[in-house]
């Protein structure tokens, strides 16, 4: 796992076979599917984040990429100038970001171990916490651990910009196509009315997997990579309980996947593959 805090059993963990394999995708980043997600971060970054530090220089900015991986957002914030670092308890992929910052010509700050040892290790306080692919592989104990941990490194005006896929009901708009099926008479009902109806439907799912496994969705994807899949109102409800201030949360499809479903449902966010936003610190020590 490359996240902000130690993996527990129940918490899938990745290799170094797993981190080879993404060397080429952030060399082709540029043209890639990753090349929405990269442009989401700038984006957040130059709306929500900037505007609060009233016109610094960028190298006056540190932003830290929370389970980094190969680093490739820490290494992106920092071929625009800013102080970037990355954190994570993967060795094997902090040795493949230091090749690739090399290859780019940029310099990171790269941190093995947990966040919430970030400045007690000598580093200063973060001003943007960038955790984007990190919080649908923690559980929400570990989760809402994570997000504590951070808070406590942020400076006064920082900002947390997150990123997470998939959602909780992904699975039944896009895995098999004829799961949604039953759905599709009532996608033009309101957007509350469609939801409640969604999820009454994957409760019914829920059920006959129960009598046919003896385990729920939310058991059987545990220990997989995307082991909690979320919706905005639970993340929305720990990033509060953690002592953020959420200035925007929102769903969306920012992957070509499986176009006639998104168009299909097009007018339902409950629908929508991705939830991103960009939350402050309150003052909670």
């Amino acid at each position: 796992m490359t996240a902000g805090v130690a993996p527990k059993p129940t918490s899938y963990t990745y290799g170094e076979a797993y981190q080879l394999g993404q060397v080429e995708k952030h060399r082709q980043r540029r043209t890639n599917h990753w090349q929405p997600r990269i442009a989401l971060a700038h984006r957040l970054v130059d709306e929500w984040v900037l505007p609060r530090f009233e016109g610094r220089h960028p190298k006056e900015i540190r932003v830290l990429d929370v389970g980094c991986s190969i680093g490739t957002m820490a290494i992106e914030f920092a071929l625009r100038g800013f102080t970037a670092g990355g954190v994570d308890f993967d060795g094997s992929a902090l040795a493949i970001a230091r090749q690739l910052c090399h290859e780019e010509g940029v310099s990171v700050e790269w941190f093995q171990g947990d966040v919430a040892d970030w400045q007690k290790a000598g580093r200063g306080s973060i001003d943007v916490a960038l955790c984007f692919d990190i919080f649908e592989h923690l559980h929400d104990d570990e989760l809402g651990a994570m997000l504590q941990a951070i808070r406590r490194q942020l400076s006064p005006r920082a900002a947390l910009v997150f990123y997470s896929f998939p959602l909780q009901f992904d699975y039944v708009f896009f895995s098999r196509d004829f799961i949604s099926w039953p759905l599709v008479p009532f996608r033009w009902l309101r957007p509350e009315r469609f939801e409640s109806l969604t999820r009454a439907y994957a409760a019914i799912l829920d059920a006959g997997l129960l009598l046919a496994t003896s385990k729920s969705y939310r058991e059987r994807v545990e220990k997989e990579p995307h082991c909690n899949p979320t919706t905005p109102s639970r993340l929305h409800a720990i990033l509060l309980r953690a002592g953020y201030e959420v200035a925007l949360i929102r769903t969306d499809n920012i992957y070509p996947f499986r176009p006639h479903i998104r168009r299909r449902f097009a007018s339902q966010p409950v629908a929508d593959r991705q939830v991103y936003g960009v939350a402050y610190p309150r003052r909670v020590d």
